[in-house]
Protein backbone atom coordinates (compact mmCIF):
# COMPACT_ATOMS: atom_id res chain seq x y z
CA UNK A 1 0.00 0.00 0.00
CA UNK A 2 2.79 2.53 1.00
CA UNK A 3 4.07 1.61 -2.61
CA UNK A 4 1.07 2.31 -4.36
CA UNK A 5 0.67 5.11 -2.57
CA UNK A 6 4.32 6.81 -3.38
CA UNK A 7 3.34 5.91 -6.97
CA UNK A 8 0.48 8.00 -6.91
CA UNK A 9 1.66 10.86 -5.41
CA UNK A 10 4.56 10.78 -7.65
CA UNK A 11 2.49 10.64 -11.15
CA UNK A 12 0.69 13.28 -9.64
CA UNK A 13 2.98 15.51 -8.54
CA UNK A 14 4.93 14.68 -12.21
CA UNK A 15 1.62 15.87 -13.91
CA UNK A 16 0.99 18.49 -12.03
CA UNK A 17 4.40 20.41 -12.33
CA UNK A 18 4.12 19.27 -16.22
CA UNK A 19 0.79 21.93 -15.87
CA UNK A 20 2.44 24.67 -14.09
CA UNK A 21 5.72 25.21 -15.54
CA UNK A 22 5.71 28.21 -17.86
CA UNK A 23 7.38 25.96 -20.74
CA UNK A 24 7.59 28.90 -22.73
CA UNK A 25 9.69 30.83 -20.24
CA UNK A 26 12.15 27.96 -19.71
CA UNK A 27 12.68 27.56 -23.52
CA UNK A 28 13.49 31.26 -23.89
CA UNK A 29 16.08 31.03 -21.61
CA UNK A 30 17.56 28.08 -22.55
CA UNK A 31 17.65 28.83 -26.42
CA UNK A 32 19.28 31.67 -28.30
CA UNK A 33 16.37 33.53 -30.42
CA UNK A 34 12.78 32.77 -29.19
CA UNK A 35 12.90 28.99 -28.12
CA UNK A 36 9.42 29.46 -27.25
CA UNK A 37 8.46 26.61 -28.86
CA UNK A 38 11.62 24.61 -27.97
CA UNK A 39 9.72 22.17 -25.07
CA UNK A 40 7.37 21.07 -27.08
CA UNK A 41 5.04 18.10 -26.12
CA UNK A 42 7.34 15.26 -27.54
CA UNK A 43 10.09 16.82 -25.37
CA UNK A 44 8.20 17.22 -22.01
CA UNK A 45 7.02 13.16 -22.71
CA UNK A 46 10.89 12.61 -23.41
CA UNK A 47 11.86 14.26 -20.31
CA UNK A 48 9.55 12.04 -18.39
CA UNK A 49 10.32 8.51 -19.90
CA UNK A 50 14.23 9.28 -19.87
CA UNK A 51 14.11 10.26 -16.29
CA UNK A 52 11.44 6.93 -15.72
CA UNK A 53 14.51 4.99 -17.21
CA UNK A 54 17.38 6.61 -15.04
CA UNK A 55 15.62 5.71 -11.61
CA UNK A 56 15.05 2.38 -12.54
CA UNK A 57 18.93 2.32 -13.09
CA UNK A 58 19.74 4.00 -10.17
CA UNK A 59 17.32 1.83 -7.83
CA UNK A 60 19.59 -0.67 -8.83
CA UNK A 61 22.76 0.51 -7.32
CA UNK A 62 21.82 3.30 -4.26
CA UNK A 63 21.35 2.35 -0.86
CA UNK A 64 17.69 0.92 -0.69
CA UNK A 65 17.91 1.91 3.86
CA UNK A 66 17.95 5.67 2.00
CA UNK A 67 20.42 8.38 2.36
CA UNK A 68 21.21 11.91 0.85
CA UNK A 69 21.53 12.85 -2.83
CA UNK A 70 23.22 16.14 -4.23
CA UNK A 71 22.03 17.20 -7.71
CA UNK A 72 23.81 20.44 -8.88
CA UNK A 73 23.01 22.50 -11.92
CA UNK A 74 20.10 20.08 -12.40
CA UNK A 75 17.12 21.61 -14.28
CA UNK A 76 14.43 21.15 -16.03
CA UNK A 77 15.22 17.60 -17.02
CA UNK A 78 15.63 16.33 -13.91
CA UNK A 79 12.41 17.01 -11.98
CA UNK A 80 11.31 13.66 -12.49
CA UNK A 81 14.25 11.91 -11.81
CA UNK A 82 14.74 14.02 -8.41
CA UNK A 83 10.96 13.35 -7.74
CA UNK A 84 11.30 9.59 -7.96
CA UNK A 85 13.87 9.59 -5.58
CA UNK A 86 12.00 11.76 -2.86
CA UNK A 87 8.73 10.03 -3.42
CA UNK A 88 9.18 6.67 -4.49
CA UNK A 89 12.38 5.80 -2.94
CA UNK A 90 12.52 7.73 -0.07
CA UNK A 91 15.70 9.39 -0.30
CA UNK A 92 16.56 13.07 1.13
CA UNK A 93 17.36 15.16 -2.18
CA UNK A 94 19.59 18.37 -1.94
CA UNK A 95 18.64 20.44 -5.49
CA UNK A 96 21.63 23.22 -5.84
CA UNK A 97 21.86 25.62 -9.07
CA UNK A 98 22.70 29.26 -9.59
CA UNK A 99 20.15 32.07 -9.70
CA UNK A 100 18.61 32.27 -12.77
CA UNK A 101 15.24 31.89 -15.35
CA UNK A 102 14.99 28.81 -14.78
CA UNK A 103 15.77 27.83 -11.18
CA UNK A 104 13.65 30.94 -10.21
CA UNK A 105 10.31 28.89 -12.30
CA UNK A 106 10.84 25.46 -11.46
CA UNK A 107 11.01 26.54 -7.68
CA UNK A 108 7.47 28.98 -7.66
CA UNK A 109 5.99 26.06 -10.09
CA UNK A 110 7.25 23.29 -7.09
CA UNK A 111 6.09 25.42 -4.71
CA UNK A 112 2.16 25.64 -6.10
CA UNK A 113 2.42 22.28 -6.53
CA UNK A 114 3.72 21.56 -3.22
CA UNK A 115 0.76 23.72 -1.92
CA UNK A 116 -2.00 22.29 -4.21
CA UNK A 117 -1.12 18.42 -3.52
CA UNK A 118 0.15 18.41 0.51
CA UNK A 119 3.32 17.32 -0.79
CA UNK A 120 6.63 18.10 0.48
CA UNK A 121 9.11 18.59 -2.62
CA UNK A 122 12.57 19.45 -3.63
CA UNK A 123 13.47 22.39 -4.78
CA UNK A 124 16.09 24.05 -6.32
CA UNK A 125 18.04 26.70 -4.08
CA UNK A 126 20.97 29.18 -5.29
CA UNK A 127 23.25 28.55 -2.67
CA UNK A 128 26.68 27.36 -2.18
CA UNK A 129 27.85 23.59 -1.81
CA UNK A 130 29.56 24.75 1.19
CA UNK A 131 26.26 24.55 2.85
CA UNK A 132 26.12 20.49 2.22
CA UNK A 133 28.35 18.32 4.51
CA UNK A 134 31.56 16.90 3.87
CA UNK A 135 30.88 13.38 2.92
CA UNK A 136 27.09 13.52 3.89
CA UNK A 137 25.27 12.78 0.46
CA UNK A 138 25.87 8.59 -1.15
CA UNK A 139 24.34 9.98 -4.56
CA UNK A 140 26.37 12.86 -6.62
CA UNK A 141 24.60 14.21 -9.78
CA UNK A 142 26.64 16.17 -12.25
CA UNK A 143 24.95 16.10 -15.67
CA UNK A 144 26.15 19.00 -18.40
CA UNK A 145 27.11 21.28 -16.25
CA UNK A 146 30.72 21.81 -17.03
CA UNK A 147 29.34 21.83 -20.93
CA UNK A 148 27.14 24.42 -19.88
CA UNK A 149 27.71 27.36 -22.59
CA UNK A 150 26.62 30.14 -20.77
CA UNK A 151 28.86 29.34 -17.59
CA UNK A 152 31.78 27.52 -18.87
CA UNK A 153 31.31 28.62 -22.62
CA UNK A 154 35.41 28.00 -23.57
CA UNK A 155 35.19 24.62 -21.92
CA UNK A 156 31.38 24.01 -23.70
CA UNK A 157 33.52 24.66 -27.60
CA UNK A 158 36.61 22.10 -26.11
CA UNK A 159 34.67 19.12 -24.68
CA UNK A 160 32.57 19.12 -27.74
CA UNK A 161 35.02 19.67 -30.22
CA UNK A 162 33.39 22.94 -31.32
CA UNK A 163 36.55 25.81 -30.74
CA UNK A 164 36.73 25.67 -34.68
CA UNK A 165 33.40 24.95 -36.08
CA UNK A 166 30.26 26.88 -36.68
CA UNK A 167 28.31 25.95 -33.28
CA UNK A 168 31.17 27.06 -30.86
CA UNK A 169 30.15 29.80 -29.04
CA UNK A 170 33.90 31.52 -29.45
CA UNK A 171 33.58 33.28 -25.40
CA UNK A 172 35.36 33.06 -22.31
CA UNK A 173 39.55 31.88 -21.27
CA UNK A 174 39.72 28.16 -21.54
CA UNK A 175 42.00 28.25 -18.59
CA UNK A 176 39.85 30.01 -16.58
CA UNK A 177 36.84 27.63 -17.71
CA UNK A 178 39.51 24.45 -16.62
CA UNK A 179 40.21 26.00 -13.06
CA UNK A 180 36.29 26.70 -12.31
CA UNK A 181 35.37 23.21 -13.31
CA UNK A 182 38.30 22.15 -11.40
CA UNK A 183 37.75 23.65 -8.01
CA UNK A 184 33.57 23.18 -8.56
CA UNK A 185 33.90 18.86 -9.47
CA UNK A 186 36.78 18.99 -6.45
CA UNK A 187 33.80 20.87 -3.92
CA UNK A 188 31.56 18.10 -5.38
CA UNK A 189 33.39 15.01 -4.63
CA UNK A 190 34.36 16.63 -0.60
CA UNK A 191 30.32 15.64 -0.34
CA UNK A 192 30.84 11.95 -1.26
CA UNK A 193 30.48 9.62 1.36
CA UNK A 194 32.10 5.93 1.10
CA UNK A 195 30.92 4.07 -1.69
CA UNK A 196 28.66 7.02 -3.33
CA UNK A 197 27.01 6.28 -6.54
CA UNK A 198 27.97 8.86 -9.03
CA UNK A 199 26.12 10.31 -12.12
CA UNK A 200 27.72 12.37 -14.71
CA UNK A 201 28.83 12.67 -18.52
CA UNK A 202 31.89 11.54 -20.77
CA UNK A 203 32.65 14.63 -20.78
CA UNK A 204 32.76 15.24 -17.58
CA UNK A 205 34.43 12.59 -16.07
CA UNK A 206 37.57 13.99 -17.97
CA UNK A 207 37.59 16.20 -14.95
CA UNK A 208 36.00 14.20 -12.10
CA UNK A 209 38.41 10.80 -12.84
CA UNK A 210 42.06 13.01 -12.36
CA UNK A 211 40.30 14.28 -9.21
CA UNK A 212 39.68 11.12 -7.89
CA UNK A 213 42.81 9.09 -8.40
CA UNK A 214 44.28 12.37 -6.51
CA UNK A 215 41.92 10.82 -3.61
CA UNK A 216 42.79 7.53 -3.96
CA UNK A 217 39.61 6.96 -5.97
CA UNK A 218 38.50 5.68 -8.83
CA UNK A 219 35.05 5.34 -11.02
CA UNK A 220 33.62 1.89 -11.46
CA UNK A 221 31.06 2.30 -13.87
CA UNK A 222 27.65 -0.18 -13.13
CA UNK A 223 25.65 0.33 -16.79
CA UNK A 224 26.47 1.38 -20.52
CA UNK A 225 24.39 4.68 -19.43
CA UNK A 226 21.57 6.37 -21.29
CA UNK A 227 21.27 9.89 -23.63
CA UNK A 228 20.16 12.84 -21.26
CA UNK A 229 16.89 13.95 -23.10
CA UNK A 230 17.27 17.64 -23.77
CA UNK A 231 21.15 17.76 -24.08
CA UNK A 232 21.55 14.48 -25.31
CA UNK A 233 24.95 13.60 -23.51
CA UNK A 234 25.67 10.17 -22.67
CA UNK A 235 24.55 9.57 -18.97
CA UNK A 236 26.74 7.31 -17.02
CA UNK A 237 25.90 5.91 -13.52
CA UNK A 238 28.94 4.70 -11.06
CA UNK A 239 30.42 4.07 -8.00
CA UNK A 240 33.16 5.90 -6.11
CA UNK A 241 35.22 3.15 -4.62
CA UNK A 242 39.11 3.58 -3.70
CA UNK A 243 41.71 2.16 -6.19
CA UNK A 244 42.97 -1.52 -5.45
CA UNK A 245 46.82 -0.93 -4.87
CA UNK A 246 49.12 -2.68 -7.43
Amino acid sequence: MRVDNALRSFGSAVAELDGELNWELLGRAACEGDGSEFYDSALREAIVDTGLRLVQDLGQVLDPSGGRSLYLGAEVAEFPIIFAEHLVLGRHVEWLNLACAQTAELARAIQVVEARLGLALPRPRAESLDLIEPRSCNHLWLVSVLTDPEHFPALHDELYERAHGPLATGRGSLEDDRRRAHALVSSLLTRAAPGCVLTTTDEELGFVEPLLKQRGLVFQLVNKGRLSAVVGDQVRIGRIQPRAES
